[in-house]
């Protein structure tokens, strides 16, 4: 009677081991949300550039009144990337103030989890580069 709840058990414990959980055996689901309201064509063109880049896998571009609204979907990060990756750059002939934007997409990235971090960075000109992780 020993040895056969034993190998019982034994077998319980494997195949416990060896099957994966429910977590893990389904893929991570991308989260959607609002990522903010911009300029007139702005939204299309930071969408366009942030699934270039890999920041999301899909946008959506839905116009108002006060201006365009961005919807991304990206997977939840909880972790930063190992590297930082360039999204899009705020270019000063493009949008009347680049480093406003640049921040307003940063930080709702953040608040969204679509990253960890981000810098806005400025290069000669007065333009400015999202870089996340």
């Amino acid at each position: 009677m020993r040895s056969i709840t034993r190998g019982v058990v034994l077998l319980a414990a494997a195949a416990t081991v060896l099957t994966p959980a429910a977590a893990q055996a389904s893929p991570a689901v991308d989260a959607t949300g609002l990522m903010g309201t911009f300029g007139f064509g702005r939204a299309a063109v930071i969408g366009a550039a942030g699934l270039a880049s890999g920041a999301w896998s899909a946008y959506a571009v839905r116009s108002g009144y006060a201006g365009d609204d961005l919807i991304v979907s990206h997977p939840a990060r909880t972790t930063p990337l190992a590297s930082e990756t360039v999204v899009y750059t705020a270019a000063f002939n493009e949008v009347a103030d680049p480093r406003g934007e640049c921040q307003k997409v940063g930080a709702a990235g953040v608040a969204q989890r679509a990253w960890v971090s981000f810098r806005c960075r400025t290069g000669f000109v007065p333009s400015y580069t999202l870089l996340v992780r």
